[in-house]
């Protein structure tokens, strides 16, 4: 009902309701729907006197999502309830859009997208708010790691403190729920060590101050180092690291059955790391490679995957966009690492976003991927060079 509707194009708008639905609570099968549908309206509707209306039937949408048209409706109803459609429906519940010759709607009936052009400017602040919470968010957790980190490192180095210092640490985590507080107190907490390490140093630069530098005449390493009854510390551990790989060549040398049986018991109960696997599935995956295959996932997490560190920061992001349960992110970073599943899920997201109808779940797509990575069988460098590929065909068209 609003006569100052304004402007806007199609990619722009598909853009910032993909960004936008995590606060609106869309995800899985109904962000499916919502690309369908945004896909389906014409570029002409968002612009002047038109109306996005999109005439599709339930038991289409059902075909295309694979999904029941019960699930399809309830889908619907999250997409009106967001407050980015309405329902235009026809006496008959049908739904079908006439047009005069010029291309524009005389007459239509279906799910209307103009509550979404009319809080175009609404819609654009919230996205802008949530990315800065969310990296504010990123930020904050990451200055905890930090910090925690650099206190325990001061705890093994003055032990005398180590007590009070982690007491004090824990107290502000456990007290605090929020992670920018968290860091906040970790950052005083952080001061007070870096200010008694410094009144440390102080006073050990004033208690050699007066020393006086001699050096020793006696000689302390006999002449035949195997004429000597006695050892250094210093040159037992180095005779010591020596003969152990010594004495593993030559047990394996003098007793080779057993040497192999050995082995074969330790193959057979070794199992990957995730630093192996991680850095089986990144082998082949410079970040150039993520970069330029993923245009599209960039574009709508609004980062440049410029280094991993810009990868792994866009993960939270990338995770709503697919409808990741963070348990399942958790448990992909567990299994393959975080940069391993950073990437995987930039291009489970990019792929999402250039076929929709390609992968109906991308949440079950990503645990897939993680289990192939898992055993063996994944090779995400193929994956990413044929989006690389076909992403420059389509900018060449």
């Amino acid at each position: 009902m609003a006569n100052d509707i304004p402007d806007t194009s199609k990619s722009e708008i598909s853009l910032l309701l993909k960004k936008a639905a995590p606060i609106l609570g869309i995800d899985g099968t109904t962000y499916h729907v919502l690309d369908i549908l945004l896909g389906l309206s014409r570029a002409d509707d968002w612009k002047g006197a038109g109306r996005p209306i999109v005439a599709i039937s339930n038991a289409k949408l059902a075909e295309y999502t694979l999904r029941s048209e019960r699930t399809v409706t309830r889908c619907l109803r999250r997409i009106v309830e967001a407050g980015i459609a309405a329902y235009r429906d026809s006496p008959t519940g049908r739904r079908f859009v006439y047009r005069d010759n010029d291309g524009t709607v005389a007459s239509g009936f279906g799910l209307d997208f103009t509550p979404a052009r009319v809080r175009l400017a609404e819609i654009r602040q919230s996205v802008e708010n949530y990315q800065r919470e969310l990296k504010a968010s990123q930020d904050a957790r990451r200055a905890v790691t930090r910090l925690s980190r650099a206190i325990i490192d001061a705890c093994e180095a003055f032990p005398e403190k180590a007590i009070s210092w982690r007491s004090a640490a824990q107290a502000i985590i456990d007290a605090v729920a929020g992670r920018a507080e968290q860091a906040s107190g970790l950052e005083s907490l952080h001061a007070e060590v870096l200010e008694y390490a410094e009144y440390r140093f102080q006073e050990h630069n004033m208690s050699c101050a007066g020393d006086i530098g001699v050096t020793s005449s006696i000689n302390t390493t006999p002449k035949n180092l195997s004429d000597s009854n006695e050892r250094t510390r210093s040159n037992e551990r180095d005779i010591i690291s020596t003969d152990d790989g010594f004495a593993v060549e030559t047990a394996y040398e003098n007793k080779p059955e057993a040497a192999a049986g050995d082995m074969q018991s330790r193959l057979r109960q070794a199992e990957k790391t995730v630093g192996d696997i991680q850095g089986a599935v990144l082998a082949r995956v410079p970040v150039g490679l993520l970069q330029v295959g993923c245009r599209a996932a960039q574009e709508c997490v609004s980062v440049e995957f410029d280094g991993w560190s810009d990868v792994v920061g866009a993960a939270e992001m990338m995770r709503r966009m697919i409808g990741l349960s963070e348990a399942a992110w958790v448990d992909g970073v567990g299994r393959v690492g975080r940069y391993a599943a950073s990437a995987i899920l930039a291009t489970v997201l990019e792929k999402s976003l250039r076929d929709p109808e390609l992968i109906a779940k991308p949440g079950g797509y990503f645990r897939a991927m993680v289990d192939r990575a898992v055993d063996g069988s994944l090779h995400l460098s193929k994956s990413l060079y044929g989006l690389a590929e076909s992403g420059m065909n389509t900018r060449d068209r």
